[in-house]
């Protein structure tokens, strides 16, 4: 059985060469070449690890999936999507064989090797930190003496006769004459242990172009393929909140996109549920109450969620089912995370897997660029994750009943806060499991300050090692002393709201209208506007770099923000994380969206802000205690379906 195909880049999803195969990028494939600044050690490191940009030694037909590699190249497998995973197959499956199956025309050579990745704790903060790729090593064994190779008619057969428990196994494939690469897949005798339906749970609002391709793709490429191996196993679910949708959009954008009218056996695959507007936790409880509790049948032993504005390979699904087939019945409970690459750098992985500590999170494997190959094998390395984004996230059916949905925290933290509260499942990260979602330096509004901070509090209740008073107050002081040194100070008022609803307790959360408080908190975002609209010229402003700095600048930051101004303005990067600005006004620029938000300084606020501090800290000190076991008791209604059923109205 085929359990991963050997996959080519695709100008429709992900165009990257080096995500596929290492070697030489060919002249007519259009990879991004982005070394997102100009140091010559970066670029001289990036070209040292194949990163050169003209071959014309090795071709490849998009239209047909076909490389022509001349006498005398390499090629090797050695990337994200194409080599294969070995020890996480060999720990999380009952596979108990592999072999490797290349389709050649020419005469070849073939070698095997077995790869295992190490990584340190140093963090990548973006593309081109030499100290990331230094905290990176891999040690690489040819294992030709382990593997039986036999060629015959075009189709070369390589058997592995060792299970290797860590890293990642590729071939490496040299050209003795002119060759071309047709294909290829990993396989195993082992048969199938699990009988594997999956409901796809996509949540949208008003993104009708986005959700319409991505289930039209799904339909081509899955729903309505035969030679697919989720034919038959997999329908999708989505949860209308803006209830903008018909089924005919659906089928019209299918219809489009396969260029055929044939839609047999499609309609009965595609649910559309209008749903009022609960924000993400709300649509995709519903599609789980739909397509998991509602549905007589109870065919799916899985659910994906799904986030409506990603860009989806189908292949990745068929993965996904792959995997599930095979998984030992010790982690048939555990969740499998997908992980995020950026829309605009497509080799760029956002993020590979989460931990929530009680205030801050952990991200893993932040910002590596994935086309090194060094990075494709530490990147299997298991990182103590407790969570994995709803973007791509697969959830068995078996831990999800009646009173263990999500709980409605209308947006942000819904996937946290149910991704520890089922922990001890564990989730699975594996290569070649991703989806591109879109990315952005000031992404997130100012309203978003207000979910951050209460859902974390609401996320916190209930866990062993639960967020003290003393903690909160520690965490609060340090978002308000940045806020107002930098003079957002309407950001900070978002705080204080935030920690205010909390405490006010369960009751209060339960009769809140999620629509109008989020439209409210909407009300206060910052505008945003050109250099020109707000008359200001950014050629003689000097722009704060966007760099990461060490604790006790805070301490002069505060200093410099009570010197008198010595400029009118100045401009700041929009993620700039904070630096003595010695101005009257700060423009905090986005230079990807052309745009950015003009902010003052106020004494009289500022001097607000410090007073509603004191206070806040000593009402959560005379409270704490009280409101969290409150909140306790009450979330347990929370995740129930009673109470899902009353909030959306089914």
């Amino acid at each position: 059985m085929r359990i991963q195909n050997i996959i080519f880049p695709s100008k429709e999803i992900c165009n990257e060469w080096k995500m596929y195969f290492q070697s030489d990028v060919p002249q007519n494939c259009d990879a991004t070449v982005d070394y997102r600044n100009n140091d010559d050690d970066v670029i001289k490191l990036m070209e040292e690890n194949g990163h050169k940009v003209e071959n014309d030694e090795i071709t490849f037909d998009e239209e047909s999936d076909l490389i022509k590699v001349k006498s005398g190249c390499a090629i090797s497998l050695e990337s994200y999507f194409n080599a294969f995973s070995i020890g996480k197959w060999s720990r999380y499956t009952g596979i108990d064989s592999l072999e490797i199956e290349l389709e050649i025309a020419g005469d070849a050579e073939i070698h095997i090797y077995h790869a295992v990745g190490q990584t340190n704790e140093v963090t990548q903060n973006s593309l081109g930190n030499l100290e990331m790729y230094s905290g990176l090593s891999v040690h690489r064994d040819c294992i030709d003496d382990e593997c039986e190779v036999s060629f015959d008619n075009g189709m070369c057969q390589v058997l592995i006769s060792k299970m290797y428990d860590t890293g990642i196994i590729y071939p490496v494939i040299t050209a003795k004459s002119d060759i071309v690469i047709s294909g290829g897949a990993y396989k195993t005798n082992a048969s199938p242990i699990n009988d594997i339906n999956i409901a796809l749970g996509i949540c949208t609002f008003k993104r009708e172009d986005f959700v319409t391709n991505n289930v039209a793709k799904v339909i081509r490429d899955t729903i309505a393929n035969t030679e697919s191996p989720l034919y038959g196993h997999l329908e999708a679910y989505v949860s209308d909140n803006g209830q903008t949708l018909s089924m005919d959009d659906f089928l019209e954008a299918y219809r489009c996109l396969n260029g055929l009218d044939n839609i047999k056996d499609v309609e009965n695959k595609i649910h559309l549920f209008p749903n009022m507007n609960a924000g993400g936790a709300g649509g995709f409880t519903r599609t789980i109450i739909e397509s998991l509790i509602k549905r007589e049948d109870a065919p799916f032993s899985h659910i994906i969620l799904m986030d409506d504005d990603i860009i989806l390979d189908c292949r990745v699904l068929e993965r996904t089912y792959n995997l599930l087939c095979f998984l030992k019945s010790e982690y048939k409970n555990s969740m499998v995370g997908g992980t995020m690459f950026e829309l605009d750098y497509r080799f760029l992985q956002f993020e590979g897997g989460a931990r929530f500590g009680g205030i801050e999170v952990e991200f893993f494997n932040k910002k590596w660029d994935m086309r090194f190959a060094d990075a494709v094998a530490c990147n299997e390395v298991i990182n103590p994750m407790n969570y994995s984004g709803w973007w791509y996230s697969v959830i068995p059916s078996s831990i999800i009943n009646e009173n263990n949905l999500p709980i409605p925290l209308f947006i942000h933290y819904d996937d946290i806060e149910y991704g520890i509260r089922n922990e001890e499942n564990g989730t699975i990260l594996i290569n070649g499991i991703c989806v591109w979602h879109p990315q952005g330096a000031n992404k997130a509004p100012i309203s978003m300050n207000y979910y951050d901070v209460r859902n974390m509090l609401i996320a916190n209740v209930g866990r062993h090692d639960e967020l003290t008073a003393e903690q909160l107050i520690f965490h609060m002081k340090n978002r308000i002393v940045g806020d107002v040194i930098r003079y957002r100070y309407e950001a900070a008022e978002r705080v204080f709201e935030a920690i205010d609803d909390f405490y006010k307790g369960p009751q209060y959360f339960m009769n809140l209208d999620p629509i109008e408080n989020h439209k409210r908190l909407m009300s206060g975002n910052y505008k945003i506007q050109t250099p020109e609209e707000t008359g200001i010229d950014l050629s003689k402003c000097v722009e704060v770099e966007d760099i990461d700095v060490p604790r006790w600048w805070y301490v002069w930051d505060a200093f410099c923000w009570l010197l008198p101004k010595f400029k009118k303005v100045r401009v700041a990067g929009a993620t700039d994380h904070g630096l003595p600005y010695l101005a009257g006004s700060i423009y905090f620029y986005d230079e990807s969206k052309n745009g950015g938000f003009l902010v003052k300084r106020d004494y009289g606020r500022a001097w607000k802000m410090c007073k509603k501090f004191f206070s806040t800290r000593r009402m959560i000190r005379n409270n704490h205690e009280r409101v969290m076991k409150e909140w306790a008791d009450a979330k347990k209604e929370f995740v129930s379906l009673a109470y899902w059923e009353k909030y959306l109205q089914i």
